[in-house]
């Protein structure tokens, strides 16, 4: 029995620049359609738009009533298809991330587990949602944004002006926050490691939301259709972390200590385009609709066009790096997909 294709593609991919305002959710999303079902599906989208429209990207169907028309018509024929969308709150995913490679470093030197259970979690919603209520907004943002630009590997900030910048975020707060804050200026050491390894080349893409997120996609689609080839649009990211799709069994799993990741079901990962295979033009379609109807929820603009893709999107999204402002009295929600518009959880 041939070994089936999984076709993905990603929507708002600012790399490691996850703190753009014009551009704050990333979505990676994957498809397995019939060879037939798919080209059907472009061809029909292609005929409601008039001859001069070109390559019927997401982005230019979704300006248009007539392309809005006739992306709603394509996902009404996938209702009963296989399609996964994860998504990743950028703002929030830069709190989890200095939890990550900050705070979680420094806890594992001491021999606290931070992954055990939901502390890690719990620091980052803390963080995320009380920063800029408990503390000056303005200096919350900029800790935000020096941490991004001392972390992305061409850095264009120090691990002083960092830790300068908790610190001056860290004098605005209010208890009970304000000795949280000061457990991140605890982490120099850690802050002047990480920032090292990023300088040399020694790690890459720390930031970058796109193998994440497609990790988590994959893994769920191999729950639908067991071990796959997974085909991706272009992408230098994926590319270069698709070792990491393949063998993340090979790593140790942070949450249980002393045994590996789980083994994701992707058998091999290659690059093509939507001329080449059409699952491909329905990959960014999905991830493009995951991506304007969660963008919606960010911004809290009524988007009456998200309105309408929210059925599908709903269907679709299995989960996402995304805050949850009942985690203190809820706990953490499992990954699957939500009932409610705000359940993605990380």
């Amino acid at each position: 029995m041939a070994t089936p294709t999984v076709y993905a593609d990603e929507s708002s991919s600012t790399g490691e620049n996850l703190l753009d305002p014009d551009q704050p959710v990333f979505c990676a999303a994957a498809v397995h359609l019939d060879d037939s079902l798919a080209q059907q599906t472009v061809e029909d989208v292609k005929a409601h738009l008039p001859s001069t429209h070109g390559e019927p990207k997401y982005t230019a169907l979704s300006q248009t009533g007539t392309g809005r028309d006739a992306l709603i018509a394509a996902f009404d024929t996938l209702v009963g298809e296989s399609i996964l969308a994860f998504i990743a709150n950028k703002r929030f995913m830069v709190v989890t991330k200095m939890v990550d490679v900050l705070v979680e470093e420094l806890a594992h030197e001491t021999g606290f587990n931070l992954y055990d259970g939901d502390a890690a979690l719990g620091l980052a919603n803390l963080y995320h949602l009380s920063g800029p209520v408990l503390g000056d907004p303005g200096a919350y943002d900029r800790m935000l944004q020096t941490f991004v630009d001392a972390v992305r590997r061409r850095s264009r900030a120090s691990a002083a002006d960092l830790f300068a910048a908790i610190s001056t975020y860290r004098a605005t707060t209010k208890p009970p926050l304000t000795k949280w804050v000061e457990l991140l200026e605890c982490t120099r050491a850690q802050g002047d490691d990480i920032i090292r390894r990023i300088a040399s080349g020694e790690m890459r893409d720390v930031l970058d939301p796109a193998i994440p997120c497609l990790a988590v996609v994959c893994g769920e689609m191999g729950k639908i259709v067991g071990e796959f080839a997974l085909v991706h649009d272009e992408s230098n990211a994926v590319a270069r972390g698709s070792v990491f799709l393949q063998y993340l069994h090979w790593l140790p799993d942070p949450a249980r200590p002393g045994l590996m990741m789980e083994r994701l079901p992707v058998t091999s990962v290659a690059f093509s385009d939507s001329t080449a295979a059409p699952q491909l033009q329905i990959a960014d379609w999905a991830a493009g609709a995951v991506r304007q109807w969660a963008t919606s929820l960010v911004t809290t603009k009524r988007d009456p066009f998200a309105e309408r893709l929210e059925p599908f999107v709903k269907r679709w999204t299995a989960g996402g790096i995304w805050p949850d402002p009942d985690f203190f009295t809820t706990g953490r929600k499992p990954i699957g997909r939500p009932e409610e518009p705000d359940e993605p959880a990380r």
